[in-house]
């Protein structure tokens, strides 16, 4: 979790920091996170809770160097029945007038997504606060015996597992008897290596779909995945976070807008075309299977063969100017066509009473009318 903004004392934080360099205790009780964004013109400060307190922590441990207190806890997502985005972290401290308050609040803009137990990815990672006081000596934390985790506890853990496993004379056997195999929905048996690849096969794209759903999960959010307060307009696409309704749904926003603060949650029994509002957007779910890489808009990309309608300025082959067929003429096409001298094509004329016609092989074909004082005589002339 590296981008969280700095640590800001809350104005009853601060009121608690001039007692603790007046003398009193500073005792720091838990640290909360949550996923609230913090309203436009409401000034951190003023917030005596979270926006959206998701996770309460108790402390883990609390050491002291010079003029800075390291506050340590674990986040995990063990009973966590809901993921959310990690947006807002308070500390909490014992204002001993006035009982437990928020000390201090920090923000993350770019949060990271902490998944629900559910998920099958497992998480828990140290997670610690510096807090600078003028009093270092009157600095004290509430420890959470049921939540410390060392390093050396989780290694000797993970050590013991792999003991285990590596003296289970059932683990490698040598014909490499893969037992009780279940790939999908399927309990198989591989007698050989190469069995292995067979009965991936067919299998291989759901498999390689759940890895890749797993390691978006941990490392980070796929190019297309929902955001909060985000400008759509129609034609965009999104996909929602693991977990987060069917598999194969993706959405496609039908009308442009800002989503809202919080993910929309499609049930698992979505079907396409359903439409989910989203702050002020509205997408309709889609079926992945069905999705091209053009965000639906194709009718701007490529004409139809039916009928098409061209855009800009199409070209095509220019045929011989001795071509008769079906062949589409070209601009070039119909100036080779009039321009040349041995063909007898018309480059001149003029359509009226007296007139003319011009070849291109120099032939001029003339006619007026003279009129006389009897009558009028039709002159023509080569």
């Amino acid at each position: 979790m590296p981008n969280w903004a700095n640590l800001m004392l809350t104005k009853q934080g601060k009121v608690l920091q001039a007692k603790a360099i007046a003398g009193s205790t500073l005792t720091i009780t838990k640290m909360k996170l949550g996923s609230g964004i913090i309203p436009d013109g409401v000034s951190p400060e003023d917030l005596t809770d979270l926006i959206q307190p998701k996770q309460a922590l108790g402390l883990t441990a609390i050491s002291v160097n010079g003029g800075l207190a390291k506050i340590q806890s674990i986040v995990t997502n063990a009973e966590l029945s809901e993921g959310y985005y990690i947006r807002e972290c308070g500390v909490f401290a014992n204002d001993p007038d006035v009982g437990e308050i928020m000390y201090a609040i920090m923000t993350d803009t770019s949060p990271d997504f902490l998944p629900s137990a559910s998920s099958s990815v497992v998480i828990s990672e140290e997670f610690s606060i510096n807090v600078v006081t003028e009093n270092m000596a009157n600095i004290t934390a509430i420890i959470d015996p049921e939540g410390i985790v060392t390093v050396a506890n989780a290694r000797k853990i993970a050590e013991d597992k792999v003991t285990e496993h590596n003296e289970d004379t059932e683990a490698h056997p040598n014909d490499f008897n893969l037992k009780g195999i279940t790939i999908g929905k399927d309990n198989v048996i591989a007698t050989k290596k190469g069995d292995l690849l067979t009965l991936l096969a067919g299998k291989g794209i759901n498999l390689l779909s759940d890895i890749k759903n797993k390691i978006i999960t941990i490392v980070g959010k796929s190019k297309n995945a929902w955001n909060p307060n985000e400008e759509i307009i129609a034609g965009d696409i999104r996909y929602t976070e693991d977990g987060n309704g069917p598999s194969w749904v993706y959405l496609l926003c039908k009308t442009a807008g800002t989503t809202g603060t919080i993910e929309p949650i499609l049930e698992a029994n979505a079907v396409v075309g359903q439409e989910i509002n989203d702050g002020s957007v509205v997408w309709t779910v889609q079926k992945n299977s069905n999705a091209l890489s053009f965000a639906g808009k194709e009718a701007d990309l490529f004409a139809l063969l039916n009928s098409p309608d061209f855009k800009g300025t199409p070209t095509a082959p220019t045929a011989a100017k001795t071509v008769n067929n079906t062949q589409i003429a070209t601009t070039a096409f119909v100036h080779l066509l009039a321009g040349a001298a041995n063909n007898g094509g018309i480059v001149d004329s003029l359509l009226a009473q007296n007139g003319y016609v011009k070849f291109a092989n120099g032939l001029i074909l003339q006619w007026g009318i003279v009129y006389a004082e009897q009558g009028y005589i039709i002159v023509t002339s080569i």
